[in-house]
């Protein structure tokens, strides 16, 4: 694979509109979550190397809106945002201003997409987004709109046609599989926690796409412990490969921050070496099929000092700065049972997806 450039420009999406919303003191995601990764990565002096800039998010666009959501939903989240009554779901509290703030963490993604189109820079770097859990008529997961969905039809409208999502999220991305399940225009590559144990309870190895994107949509769980070693055996059979195949012309990765072993949200153990590893990966990759265009999106993340580790690491990463985290100790080694299971994972993937797409184990 070729090198990546030795500095690329890259975008910060920051302003402090996005800090508008309010899911209550208890929630895991708390007012001062994106502040906090916009003063660490000044704190280590990633935001004032010379080829990071910082870009201001603009609202989603009303049309864009409702092309991805349905009206009845886009209604009621209106009508909460106005009276400050109803929930978006169980685990989504609705407050005054959500949807004004659902348009600015959203169009955060969109912006960076439109600021890569435009040459402004090479990557954008979003500390929120990946709002992968909301569908067409339905938020949830944290999720009030899916701005993955909004930033792949901006694409399309501007006659790209081979959209990567990398999703690492340890949550799988059930929202964005249901937008794209049946596109040929879009591989959606999901690394995830076993969905038996954890939210949405969805993202089986079997579910592969359909019609014109069957072989497209690409699910690989991992069992409850996993870490780098089998992280990166499942990363380096299995993505390579697709990514080969695919040829994407955009790209976008959700680093998968949630699957840090100090994140109490999930069941992994997974540290910021395999973080720097498939970073560093897919932004070599997008150098060498996507002409560099290379979208980052948080997504998870909910160990405060994890999450700011991670974030340095791929924010480093991609614009060929300097940073290193703490070093990390997980609570254990992978073991025979979890590498078992993996190997046995990624075999079946490969004997699922692999003949469809013309590729050989």
């Amino acid at each position: 694979m070729s090198a990546s450039p030795k500095k690329c420009k890259v975008g910060f999406l920051w302003d402090y509109s996005m800090e508008t919303f309010n899911f209550g003191k208890s929630h895991p995601v708390r007012v001062g979550r994106f502040q906090m990764v916009r003063d660490f990565i000044e704190q280590v002096e990633l935001l004032t190397a010379e080829n990071i800039s910082i870009l201001k998010p603009e609202p989603l666009s009303e049309s864009l809106l409702e092309r991805i959501h349905a009206p009845e939903y886009l209604d009621e989240v209106r009508r909460i945002s106005r009276t400050g009554e109803g929930e978006i779901d169980i685990d989504t509290p609705g407050f005054r201003g959500i949807y004004e703030n659902a348009l600015i963490t959203t169009g955060a993604t969109v912006t960076g997409v439109k600021a890569i189109l435009s040459g402004e820079v090479d990557h954008f770097y979003s500390p929120t987004g990946g709002f992968h859990h909301a569908k067409y008529a339905w938020g949830g997961g944290f999720c009030v709109f899916n701005d993955i969905a909004a930033a792949i039809y901006e694409l399309k409208s501007q006659g790209f046609s081979r959209v990567l999502v990398l999703d690492l999220d340890v949550h799988h991305g059930n929202g964005t599989q249901e937008y794209f399940y049946n596109d040929p225009d879009v591989m959606i590559i999901s690394f995830h926690e076993d969905p038996e144990w954890l939210y949405p309870h969805d993202g089986f190895i079997t579910d592969i796409g359909s019609d014109e994107g069957l072989g497209l949509n690409i699910n690989m769980p991992f069992p409850m412990d996993s870490g780098d070693a089998v992280y990166r055996y499942a990363f380096d059979n299995l993505i390579p490969s697709l990514v080969e195949f695919f040829e994407p012309d955009f790209i976008f990765l959700l680093p998968g921050y949630d699957a840090h072993y100090r994140d109490s949200m999930s069941h992994l153990t997974l540290t910021t070496d395999i973080i720097r590893y498939t970073s560093k990966w897919i932004h070599q990759a997008a150098h060498k099929w996507s002409q560099g265009k290379l979208g980052v999106i948080s997504g998870g993340g909910y160990h405060p000092e994890a999450f700011l580790w991670c974030a340095g690491t791929v924010l480093s990463v991609i614009s060929r700065t300097d940073y290193q985290p703490p070093s990390q100790e997980p609570p254990f080694e992978d073991d025979d049972e979890t590498w078992n299971i993996v190997k046995r994972n990624v075999s079946r993937v490969q004997e699922l997806v692999f003949p469809i797409l013309g590729l050989e184990k």
